[in-house]
Formats: structure tokens, C-alpha cells, sequence
């Protein structure tokens, strides 16, 4: 189990806490709820930055890493996974675009795809017209639709890096 799934629960917590703080901190401002204990009344502006605070915390550990996560991720064993790496794609298709900019996020693992337009060729287009980005990893197809970025490295994890399956072939 990897660092950011162990942190899910910590940031749901967090996120949830942090929140419940700020809507309770609302609706006794509007309605002074009784039974709430003492201490809830001695400084109440600290309980709306607590709460503010647990929450932009949870935010950052649940959301807060919407950048590249090629960056922060490694697989155990470094260099190039595949050969060759095609991406087939569609003009105008806002997955093929997505498609090759996750692909492009992980350039030190796997070669740099080379693009073909589906619309270019007739076999293309009837093979593949439905269902671009395609991705194809030395020649086998891999993602039909949407690149997941989970199965992209478990895809990197369980292949040998190329310089490995060279070395077992002698």
C-alpha cells in the first residue's frame, strides 16, 4: 500500500472534522444551541480557524497533489519499459489530448508516443473510429478510450525494464 492511499483516511477525517467545526461554529452563531460545553464558548472565533485549518488540511492530502503524479511516483526498478509506444488518435478528441499528456508525464519509463491520426488512414478509422486514444505498447494494445494513470504504473511496475530482458536473452 503506497503513501497516498494510507493518507485517504487521514484526509477524510481532517476534511470532514474541519468542516463539521465551521458548521457548527455557523449555526451556533444563529442560533446559541444549548449543551454545547464550556470551553466552545471561551474563544470562539479559534473554533472557525481550527475548523479552516482541518479542513484546508484534509483538502491538501485528499486533493492537493492534482499536479504531474508521475513525479511524485517511481517504480521499484528505473529505465524504459517498451520499445515503442503508438498512441492513435482523433482531430478534435479532448481524450487523446488528455491520453498524451499522461503518457508524456511518464517519459522516463516508457518511449515517447508516436502520434498517428485514425482520420489518415481508412483501415485506421474503421479499426479504431470509436474508440480513440488508443495506446499500444510495442505493438499490443493497452488503453482503448482513457489512459488510467493506476493501470499505466501498474503497467510499468510488472515490466522488466528493456536492458533486463536483453541481459536474460544471452
Amino acid at each position: 500500500m503506497n503513501t497516498e492511499n494510507r493518507l485517504q483516511p487521514v484526509g477524510r477525517i481532517l476534511f470532514g472534522a474541519g468542516i463539521v467545526l465551521v458548521i457548527l461554529r455557523g449555526i451556533e452563531l444563529f442560533t446559541r444551541m444549548p449543551g454545547l460545553p464550556a470551553f466552545w464558548y471561551a474563544n470562539q472565533s479559534m473554533w472557525i480557524a481550527i475548523g479552516l485549518g482541518l479542513t484546508a488540511a484534509g483538502w491538501q492530502i485528499l486533493w492537493g497533489q492534482a499536479g504531474p503524479q508521475a513525479a511524485q511516483w517511481q517504480p521499484s526498478v528505473p529505465g524504459q519499459r517498451f520499445r515503442t509506444a503508438t498512441l492513435y488518435v482523433g482531430e478534435g478528441c479532448h481524450l487523446c489530448e488528455e491520453a498524451a499528456q499522461v503518457l508524456a508525464e511518464y517519459h522516463k519509463w516508457i518511449p515517447a508516443a508516436e502520434e498517428i491520426d485514425i482520420h489518415s488512414n481508412p483501415d485506421l478509422n474503421k479499426r479504431f473510429c470509436t474508440c480513440v486514444p488508443v495506446v499500444m505498447f510495442d505493438g499490443k494494445i493497452r488503453f482503448r478510450g482513457r489512459v488510467d494513470e493506476t493501470l499505466l504504473r501498474r503497467l510499468i511496475e510488472g515490466t522488466p525494464p528493456i536492458s533486463e530482458l536483453a541481459a536474460t536473452k544471452f
